[in-house]
C-alpha cells in the first residue's frame, strides 16, 4: 500500500536486533546478518539451575521458554527498556508467538500476565515494557491478558545492581495477585529477560498460592551461566 511506503520513507525500517536499515517496502524485521548469526536458547536449557541446583530454592513455575540468548539481543532490549523504543515490544511478541507456537504452552494456557514494573521505573520510562509485551503476545495467541494480574507492592532495587543471592532477597514477598481469580487456571508469565529466575519464580509462587494449576513463563531472551550472562542483565 502507498501508506506503507510513505511510512517507510518517514520512518526507515530497521532491524529490530541491530538497528541497521533493512530496505523500503520489504517488511523485513531482522536483517540478513542478524538472521545468519542469531543465537537461540537451546530447547533443553535448564532454567531451574540457579534456583534449584545452585541455591536450593523451591521452583514454583512448571516450565517456560525463551527465544534468544541475551548477549545477542542485549542492545535491542536496552533500546526497548531504556530508550523509548516501545514499538519493539510488538515485534518481540510476534517472534515469541512464532517461536513458541509448537511448544504446546499456548494450548494449555487460560490467561497471560506480566511481571509488574517498579512504580519509579514506570514513571521514568513512561510505559511498562513487560506489560506491553504480554498484551501483544496475548493478542497474537488469542489468550486472555490479565492487566495487573500480579501486583508489585514493594519498590525493589533494580536486579541488575545485585548479585545472585541478593536478587532473591530483593524480590522475596514483593508480589501479590491482583483482583482476578486464578484458581485452577494455567497461567503464562511474560517478561523480557529470564536471568536467575528469581523474579519469575516469586511471581509463580503467589499465583500457585492463589490456586493456579500450572504456571509457565515466556521471555524474549535468557541469560545465565551458559547463556552469556552479563552483570548488567
Amino acid at each position: 500500500m502507498v501508506i506503507d511506503y510513505i511510512l517507510d520513507f518517514v520512518f526507515p525500517p530497521r532491524c529490530i536486533i541491530c538497528g541497521s536499515l533493512t530496505g523500503y517496502g520489504l517488511n523485513i524485521k531482522i536483517c540478513n546478518k542478524c538472521s545468519e548469526n542469531a543465537e537461540y536458547v537451546e530447547n533443553d536449557w535448564d532454567y531451574t539451575y540457579t534456583l534449584n541446583n545452585k541455591l536450593g530454592h523451591k521452583v514454583y513455575f512448571d516450565g517456560g521458554k525463551a527465544v534468544f540468548k541475551y548477549k545477542f539481543v542485549k542492545k535491542s532490549i536496552e533500546r526497548f527498556k531504556y530508550f523509548g523504543a516501545r514499538s519493539l515490544g510488538k515485534e518481540y511478541a510476534k517472534i515469541m508467538y512464532e517461536y513458541f507456537a509448537d511448544s504446546g504452552l499456548f494450548e494449555k494456557a487460560d490467561c497471560i500476565v506480566s511481571v509488574p514494573i517498579n512504580k519509579h521505573r514506570f514513571k521514568t520510562r513512561g510505559y511498562d515494557q513487560a506489560g506491553y509485551l504480554a498484551e501483544k503476545l496475548a493478542e497474537a495467541s488469542n489468550i486472555e491478558f490479565v492487566p495487573n494480574g500480579i501486583i508489585r507492592h514493594k519498590n525493589t532495587m533494580p536486579q541488575n545492581k545485585l548479585g545472585v543471592n541478593e536478587r532473591f532477597k530483593n524480590v522475596k514477598d514483593a508480589f501479590s495477585v491482583g483482583n482476578f481469580d486464578f484458581k485452577y487456571k494455567n497461567v503464562i508469565i511474560v517478561d523480557d529477560i529470564f536471568t536467575t529466575g528469581a523474579t519469575i519464580n516469586e511471581c509463580a509462587k503467589v499465583l500457585k498460592i492463589s490456586g493456579a494449576n500450572k504456571v509457565y513463563f515466556m521471555t524474549f531472551a535468557a541469560a545465565g551461566e551458559s547463556l552469556g550472562s552479563d552483570e548488567n542483565v
